[in-house]
Order: structure tokens, then sequence, then C-alpha cells
């Protein structure tokens, strides 16, 4: 197919995108975890393990976690089985479920066995030829289906030219995809302390395909025995999962209006020079608190005035950390710092900080990041849970 008719069939599909799918949604209320390939498509296949299977994996961990930290959330997954989904299945599964994101799992592989590093992509042109060849390969997969040039219109994933289709991809969704990619791509570099080769740009046909911000994670290289091996071990892959899941609710907050606004603030900034300034030696690995479980404030607790006897009752306080393990409050990650914590549910909580002005809790806050980049606020009126936005309107 030549250039002419690439570019008009995109301009075609561009239009027939249904309205409702026409901006990214302000909430966030279903999900679509992709774990790439499987079946009859191994994906990359390291010393001892094939993508397929790692992939796998990782999606039904986030998905779990998901579920577990938000169950507002409704998951679905493209595959729970060791079965082969076509490209085009996975997306037209992720727009009939009216998904308000799509997050693909990958692992990456080069011949160059000293490879390494982590990278995450959302849809656009490529800028380089290693960008191009990560497309190639994930777009392979759409090779093994014998009517692949009717399923693609001809689309040939080794012809350079074929690419030339997402030269116009123009998307509502990619300002949202790259937020999430930022948050997604921070969050595993603190966890795994794999190479940051940042967030990317590249022309996946299952990115170009769903109708909502979508992110594709290289987890690490496959064909480096090192990260093959972390890759492969149990506690790295709850680990990475739960890095994932963060990033995750941290995006939701952000999308959703119930991040404190010193983090939107935050988040506003360039996405690359946040990437840049990413900390390495982050050891926040834990789940943040379910927004859903903001309890809304009693009738009686709305402010009628600024006096002393309301503002008695507000406390602020910096949630930094989130696990099922009971640890101590002196454990050695919380060094420095003076910790408390409470139960909530199955989840262990820890905290810094008891501030009755919004002001000293957002110096708390500030100074914590440092160690905790996920750290964030949280406020009670008279020992009961409220939005931090609620708590302000009696100061």
């Amino acid at each position: 197919m030549n250039t002419k008719k690439w570019f008009l069939l995109f301009a075609i599909l561009i239009l027939c995108i249904p309205s409702g799918y026409s901006q990214a949604k302000d909430v966030i209320r279903k999900v679509v975890i992709d774990a790439g390939h499987g079946g009859n498509d191994p994906g990359a296949i390291g010393a001892k393990s094939k993508e397929k299977d790692i992939t796998l994996k990782m999606a039904l961990q986030v998905g779990k976690l998901i579920k577990e930290s938000c169950p507002d959330v409704e998951v679905y997954y493209t595959r729970t089985t060791d079965v082969f989904v076509p490209l085009n299945g996975r997306c037209q599964f992720a727009n009939n479920k009216h998904a308000d994101l799509f997050i693909s799992i990958h692992c990456n592989s080069t011949t160059n066995k000293t490879a390494r590093g982590v990278e995450t992509y959302v849809m656009g042109l490529h800028k380089s030829e290693s960008n191009l060849a990560v497309a190639r390969k994930e777009n392979a997969a759409m090779l093994l289906e014998s009517d692949y040039q009717d399923n693609y219109s001809g689309f040939n994933p080794n012809s350079p030219e074929s690419y030339v289709i997402f030269s116009l991809y123009s998307s509502a969704y990619l300002d949202h995809s790259v937020k999430l990619a930022a948050k997604v791509q921070n969050n595993l570099v603190n966890c795994t302390h794999f190479p940051d080769r940042k967030v990317q740009q590249a022309g996946f046909w299952v990115l170009h395909g769903v109708a909502m911000p979508s992110i594709l994670i290289e987890l690490g290289f496959i064909s480096n025995p090192d990260e093959e091996a972390v890759l492969n071990n149990k506690d790295s892959q709850k680990a990475m999962a739960t890095a994932i899941v963060n990033a995750f609710v941290s995006y939701k907050g952000q999308i959703e209006g119930t991040a404190t606004e010193e983090v939107q603030s935050a988040d506003s900034k360039d996405e690359k020079d946040k990437q840049d300034k990413a900390k390495q030696d982050s050891t926040q690995t834990a789940v943040p608190a379910k927004p859903k479980e903001e309890s809304k404030p009693k009738e009686e607790a709305k402010p009628a005035s600024t006096s002393k006897e309301n503002t008695a009752g507000i406390h602020y306080k910096i949630q930094i950390y989130a696990t099922k393990d009971n640890l101590s409050v002196t454990d050695k990650k919380f060094e420095g710092l003076s910790v408390s914590k409470h139960k909530d549910g199955d989840w262990w909580k820890y905290t810094v900080g008891d501030e009755r002005k919004y002001s000293d809790a957002q110096k708390v806050q500030t100074n914590v990041k440092e160690k905790f980049p996920d750290a964030f606020m949280v406020a009670y009126k008279d020992g009961v849970k409220i939005p931090v936005s609620e708590a302000r309107k009696f100061e």
C-alpha cells in the first residue's frame, strides 16, 4: 500500500473514532492490563525464560494489587492464561470495555547481551532506530496471523514505510499517557535500580489501536543475564508490580483531583525534566492509601467559621509508606524520621508529622519527598479521615 493510501486510511480511522472517546476521562473506573505475547508467540527468549511467561505473571499481580488498593476500579485482562491474542483483538477488547486506561507489559531484548534498563513507551513517532527496533519487535506478533495483511490493512511491521501512518498520530490521550508513563518509569527505576532509559515514543500498533490513555512497559532486558534473573525472581516481580500500582494510584489521584495541591503542581511540570530529576536511591515500593477510603465529612462537621473551636480538631499527616507487613517504626527505611503507624484493613500505614496548619504539613511533605517521592498528605477532623480539600475549609 503506497504512502497516499496510508494517509487516507489513517484519516478515515481518526474520523471513525466514537465521539465518546474524544478525550481522556477525569475518572479512572476501568483498566485493561495487557500481558504481552502468549501461546505460540513466546516473545523475547532469554537464557532461562520466555517473555510471555514473565508478562503474564506481572499482569496478574498488577491487576490483583489494583483491585486491593482501589476497589472502585474494574480490572480486565487481555489474557489470563498462556494463549495467543492478536494485537487488534487486544485493542478491540479494551475499546469494547470502554476502558479508561490500557497498560501493556513487556520485556525488552536485543542481540547486545550487555544492554540494560527500564523504559516506558507512549504512542508516537519513533525518533531513533532503537525505538523503531522495539516497535518492530512488539508489532511482529501480527505476523503469526495467517491473514494479518487483511487484519491490519496491509501494514507490514518490518517495513519502515508502513510506519508513516504514525507520523500523523495526534492523540487526545497523549498528555495523560505521558503523565502515567513518567510515574511508572520513575517508580520502576527506583525499585529495580536498572538504568533509566526514560519515557519514549514509538509506533506500537497495540497503543495506536486503543481509544484511551495507554502505555507499554519494557520491564528490563531478558537478553541480559543479570536482568533476566531479576525479572524471574518472585520477590522482584512483586516489588515491580507494586511500583507500577503505586504509579497508577498516584496518577488516578492526580486525574481525579484527590491528590494534594503540591503534588498536582509538581506533576504539571515538564515530564521529561521530572524524569531527569528522579532520585535513584528511593525505597518507596508500597501501595499508597486508597483514595476511595476517604470518608465524607459528617453534616455537622461543616465549618461555620474560622474560630479556634472549629480548627482544633484538624490535623494533617504525611503518609510515606503502606504495606501488609507489620514493620517497626524504627525500621532502617524510616531512619531519621519520627514515624507513626496504624492499621487500615489489611494494610499497615506509616505517617510522619501531626500538623494543625496546611502550610506546615506542606513543609513536612517537601522534606520527606526526597526519600519517599510518592508521599502524600492526609487530613483528619476530630480523628476522622476527611479529604484535604475539606480540611482546608476550616482554616
